[in-house]
């Protein structure tokens, strides 16, 4: 009988493990066999009956395919600027609200408010403000002698006020991060540093930076992750307009699966989509290590 309730007892995690185990398998690790299965198919909602497997003939179409390989550039020069003009400025508020001084508390919670916002809200907001006919943004740039112009509607203009939305969003995040990395750092290094005379320009670059590599790696890796999948903020700002000026590897395969319902090909970017986030993913972790 003991034995039988030591045995119980050691089950016991599994069982409530289970049902999470359970709706991970269901919700995460099913759809993904799935999707990867219909990668290697000609699946086409549109004549579900033809589906057939077909190898990797959408890779390869996607690899050939002008539109793909301009959405991939699209998405790469986005994240690559947002995440480098989020990551500056987030640095510099860091440094500045590290300081000691009255109101620090409140400027900070004030600048976390557009990271509560969700994005869709946040697509909507400022697609009014950028309306070319009644939009602030066009009576501010006006102000200071700037024609107004349709800033979405534009081939030169759509995807830098679509990037300056997410960078007004997520630089309270990055700056959020760094400033815990800031608190957390000891204060000696700094203390013996300015008692041998060390500049303050001396002291961010030899030892906050290198302090702070994990810390600005875990950021850095978070937003490029999440800007690289951006979906819901470009769709309602732009939908990947004008023509295909905005249109991310998100849309791409959004617009390839349920507006086209070629669903084997969206599955086949998708992937391909990942194995881009995966080696860009890596490359930042190698870069940061070999800093470090």
């Amino acid at each position: 009988m003991y034995s039988n309730l030591k045995r119980s007892e050691r089950s016991l995690p599994y069982y409530l493990l289970a049902p999470a185990v359970a709706i991970l398998l269901a919700f995460t690790i099913y759809p993904l066999v799935v999707s990867l299965l219909n990668s290697f198919s000609s699946l086409n909602l549109s004549n579900p009956s033809k589906n057939r497997f077909v190898g990797v003939a959408n890779y390869f179409s996607a690899i050939t395919d002008p539109y793909f390989l301009t959405s991939v550039r699209v998405t790469l020069v986005y994240t690559l600027v947002v995440v480098a003009i989020e990551f500056v400025l987030g640095f510099f508020l860091a440094l500045l609200l590290n300081q000691r001084y009255r109101g620090a508390g409140l400027f900070r919670v004030l600048l976390l408010i557009p990271v509560l916002l969700t994005p869709a809200i946040v697509g909507m907001v400022w697609r009014i403000l950028y309306n070319p006919d009644f939009g602030m943004i066009n009576y501010l740039v006006s102000l200071v002698g700037i024609r107004p112009r349709s800033w979405l509607g534009d081939l030169n203009t759509a995807l830098p006020a679509a990037a300056l939305v997410d960078i007004w969003q997520w630089t309270p995040f990055m700056m959020l991060l760094l400033l815990a990395g800031l608190r957390s750092l000891p204060r000696d290094p700094f203390e013996a540093a300015l008692i041998d005379g060390a500049s303050q320009l001396r002291i961010l670059i030899q030892i906050t930076v290198p302090m702070l590599s994990s810390v600005i790696t875990v950021a850095l890796l978070i937003r490029t992750i999440d800007t690289l999948r951006i979906f819901d903020q470009l769709y309602i700002l732009t939908s990947g307009g004008p023509g295909n000026s905005t249109e991310t590897l998100s849309l791409f395969v959004y617009k390839a699966g349920l507006k086209q319902l070629r669903m084997g090909y969206a599955s086949a970017v998708s992937y391909l989509m990942l194995i881009i986030a995966i080696i860009i993913s890596t490359q930042l972790l190698r870069l940061t290590a070999k800093r470090s």
